[in-house]
């Protein structure tokens, strides 16, 4: 049934009787009858029993007649306050008079003293006869006033002298606090009284065999701590709540009441307990009560008209607009937005998922939290309540995740794809999957970033308001995926939120582990919530700041640190004006100072200073290592200049180059594979295409932009040099391929499309040439020698001029390839002419 089909008094119950009133007093104002009727009647169930009546018989309102529920007085009281005149009060039907009307006898309303007359009339004492009923004995007969039960003793003293013999540990004072705080009437006192000495064990756990205020009572005796007493659970569920039902000879919980008690719903037909009912009484199992329109209401906020969850003073709210407090939760210690805030133990909302009750599942046997049962009502977990169907879109047999207009299955894949899965969000109304409550990942996302950035504070700091702007550019899946709580990028998150000042790098420099804060850095940097740096450069700093610790003299480590300022670093940072620093230009300059940390630290262990170094001490180091110490030979140029060393000489760092290579034949086989297996990521074959052929070194390959890529007229340029080169088929197509697909790893985005080739998995940066060196690696292409190979055969089919203007080399580099591998056989005309 959809909302066209119920009776108004079900969907407008308020605005029917609004009508109802204005039409016999047309001198109220509409919101003034609205305000009268919200502050009388404050349960909406009760407004619709009203409107229905008021629709059937509006003469209620103006004959005086007893008839219909009490709202009825309630609301005249009310618009009589706000000025109403032709508003009649009902009379009781009884006496007549003019009195609130608070019992119901024949079907008419009446007064509680003509109720209490009919009470004594029905129940004339078991003793003497008189129709004055005062109280019951333990058989459950009418006793009057002059014959009270058990002789006429004080319950309540009765009960606390019952009670202090009892091992609780209170005194009489505190246990009759304790009694007349749980029950303040006689009759109800009695009732206790009379459970305490039929049923030993009351106050030990059993308190579900007695009235319904055995747990108040033993709550109020735990509270003012007394020992040996045990609050009552439900003999069901076994939870600690109220205990007011009564079932099968001992009371329960209203759900476990409600689930022993199932009814066939009227509207799936299932028998299930009762969630809600129709508008004309039906039962409704909870499922259905979710989505039955008489059950729902425009929410104060949004506006959607769904099943309310919170009224607040400004109105009602649904599970999507309520927002709940924020508290430390009791299990995480998390500030975040909690149930049972105001409680001694508040949970957030993981660990109110954590939380709820486990049982077994009949298909796995395993303890799980039950999402569906069996026809039978035995629990089930998801995966085993829910057997794999073949899909009605790929056919494959997989559990179903959505279902067709047709009502046809579909997988998790295709019901992703499929347009019935694209909904409006509720809250920004844009038109794609629901990610969680009707929601679009975007809003989730933004609500969760909002919550981890805001901390144990009330609402966000100014400072990091850019860091918000800067990671809402991210997909929102990502995004979610990347700020899961307990990750490292989720506790980096919530430093920065609790910290304070401005977000520098300097504040990220002091965060760890260094991988997560890096890529945290790219993505801020991305999204201009921090200038751009030359990270190389500054990551070069930070280990030279390290490495130089290791020095123990202070007089040697303030040579070192004076020969960095002013040697590579110097260099370094003057290039780093026009480009930014290499990560080869970079592991260089590593090299080189952990040589020179490693000889002084040498020298020590020879019981020998820098200063008091000798030649035959740096023969004797360099003959015990690799070819790699040669790197030494700058800083002791630079200390026997400046007097801090001898004059000592080292050999100057040369490579092998041509020495180790590949056949040329491995070589192409290599590139044969990359052409034609498609089954290999397409930025390895570009990138090994590149190396293989045009001998591109990795730390260029990885700055290639598309801008250097030309697709026009059938024929792809790539400009590696000054001069642009002609791709062969069909390596042309794996480029053209490669700038159509190209796609990174980062999760958030630059604000500007980042144009590098090789994108890599920080935000706006490309691939790093380490990173590609081992992607190749993994394919059996060792990048240095397979690049060597490469330049051998350039240089021996292409003039170096050639070579220096296709594949952007300088001329003079280009000079010593093409002699280092034909020898002298290029210059020996100019030679011969000379001599």
């Amino acid at each position: 049934m959809d909302g066209r089909e119920l009776p108004r008094y079900a969907t407008e119950p308020e605005v029917l009787i609004i009508e109802t009133v204005r039409q016999i007093e047309p001198g109220l104002d509409a919101g003034e009858v609205e305000a009268a009727l919200m502050a009388a009647i404050g349960k909406r169930p009760q407004r619709r029993d009203l409107a229905r009546v008021l629709q059937a018989d509006p003469q209620l309102l103006t004959s005086g007649r007893p008839e219909g529920p009490r709202t009825v007085e309630r609301l005249i009281r009310a618009l009589r306050e706000h000025g109403a005149e032709r508003m009649e009060l009902p009379r009781c039907g009884d006496c007549h008079k003019d009195v609130p009307l608070v019992g119901l006898g024949d079907g008419l309303r009446i007064c509680q003293r003509c109720q209490g007359r009919r009470l004594n009339h029905a129940n004339p004492c078991v003793i003497c006869g008189i129709k004055d009923f005062a109280s019951r004995d333990r058989e459950g007969r009418p006793r009057c006033r002059d014959h009270p039960p058990d002789g006429g003793r004080d319950p309540l003293e009765a009960l606390v002298t019952l009670i202090e013999a009892l091992p609780v540990g209170l005194d009489r004072t505190v246990i009759r606090d304790a009694v007349l705080s749980a029950e303040r009437r006689r009759n109800g006192q009695r009732r206790l009284l009379w459970a305490v000495e039929d049923i030993s064990d009351l106050l030990r756990g059993q308190g579900a065999l007695g009235p319904p205020k055995t747990t108040a009572l033993a709550q109020a005796l735990v509270d003012r701590g007394a020992v040996d007493v045990i609050v009552p659970t439900c003999p069901i569920c076994h939870r600690t709540v109220r205990l007011e039902v009564p079932g099968d000879g001992m009371r329960c919980c209203i759900e476990c009441w409600h689930k022993s008690r199932p009814q066939t719903c009227a509207r799936c037909g299932k028998s299930r307990p009762v969630g809600g009912r129709t508008h004309d009484g039906a039962p409704l199992c909870r499922s259905c009560r979710h989505t039955d329109p008489f059950n729902h209401r425009a929410c104060s906020q949004c506006g959607a008209v769904r099943i309310m969850v919170e009224t607040t003073e400004d109105g009602a709210l649904c599970g999507r607009c309520r927002q709940l407090p924020r508290a430390t939760c009791s299990v995480c210690g998390r500030m975040a937005p909690c149930r049972f805030a105001t409680s001694p133990a508040p949970l957030c909302e993981p660990c109110w998922e954590q939380a709820k009750p486990r049982e077994v599942c009949v298909g796995c046997g395993a303890a799980r939290r039950v999402n569906s049962r069996a026809p039978d009502g035995r629990p089930l977990f998801g995966h085993c309540g829910q057997k794999p169907v073949p899909c009605s879109g790929c056919g494959k047999l997989r559990r179903t995740a959505g279902r067709s207009p047709d009502g046809e299955p579909l997988c998790s894949y295709c019901w992703s794809k499929h347009p019935a899965a694209r909904r409006p969000c509720t809250e920004c109304g844009t038109v794609d999957n629901p990610y969680r409550h009707g929601r679009c990942a975007a809003c989730v996302a933004r609500e969760h970033l909002r919550g981890v950035l805001t901390g144990s504070r009330l609402s966000m700091r100014p400072e990091i308001e850019p860091v918000f702007a800067a990671l809402l550019r991210a997909r929102p899946q990502a995004l979610l995926r990347w700020m899961r709580p307990g990750s490292a990028r989720h506790a980096i998150l919530t430093a920065l939120a609790e910290g304070s000042g401005p977000i520098t790098h300097d504040t990220l420099d002091a965060l760890q582990p260094t991988v997560t804060v890096q890529h945290l850095r790219a993505a801020l940097v991305a999204g201009a919530a921090l200038p751009p740096r030359d990270e190389q450069l500054a990551q070069l700093e930070q280990w030279l700041s390290r490495i130089l610790v290791r020095v123990e003299a202070p007089d040697e480590r303030k040579i070192l640190r004076t020969y960095v300022a002013w040697g590579p670093l110097r260099r370094l940072r003057r290039r780093s004006t026009s480009k930014p620093v290499t990560y080869g230009q970079a592991i260089g300059v590593r090299h080189e100072i952990k040589n020179a940390v490693r000889f002084v630290q040498w020298l020590h262990q020879q019981e020998s200073t820098l200063g008091e170094c000798t030649q035959d001490h740096l023969d004797a180091w360099l003959a015990e290592g690799t070819h790699n110490r040669t790197l030494i030979r700058s800083f002791l140029l630079w200390t026997s200049r400046r007097g801090h060393t001898h004059s000592l000489e080292a050999p100057a760092y040369t490579t092998d180059f041509g020495q180790d290579v590949i056949a040329q034949d491995h070589r192409w086989h290599l590139v044969r594979r990359l052409i034609h297996d498609d089954t290999l990521d397409l930025v390895d074959r570009a990138a090994g295409l590149l190396l293989l052929l045009f001998a591109q070194p990795t730390s260029r390959i990885t700055q290639l932009t598309t801008h250097q890529v030309t697709d026009r007229d059938n024929r792809v340029t790539l400009l590696l040099g000054s001069d642009p080169v002609t791709l062969p088929p069909p390596l042309d197509d794996v480029i053209r391929q490669l700038v159509r697909r190209r796609q990174g790893r980062a999760v958030t985005a630059p604000l500007d499309e980042a144009p590098w080739l090789f994108p890599g998995a920080y935000p706006g940066q490309p691939l790093t040439p380490y990173s590609l060196a081992a992607r190749l690696r993994a394919l059996g292409i060792r990048c240095r020698v397979a690049r060597r190979s490469a330049l051998i055969e350039l240089a021996s089919e292409l003039p170096a001029y050639v070579i220096s203007r296709l594949l952007g080399f300088h001329q003079t580099t280009a000079d010593q390839w093409q002699r280092d591998n034909q020898g002298y056989g290029a210059t020996y005309a100019e030679e011969l002419t000379r001599r």
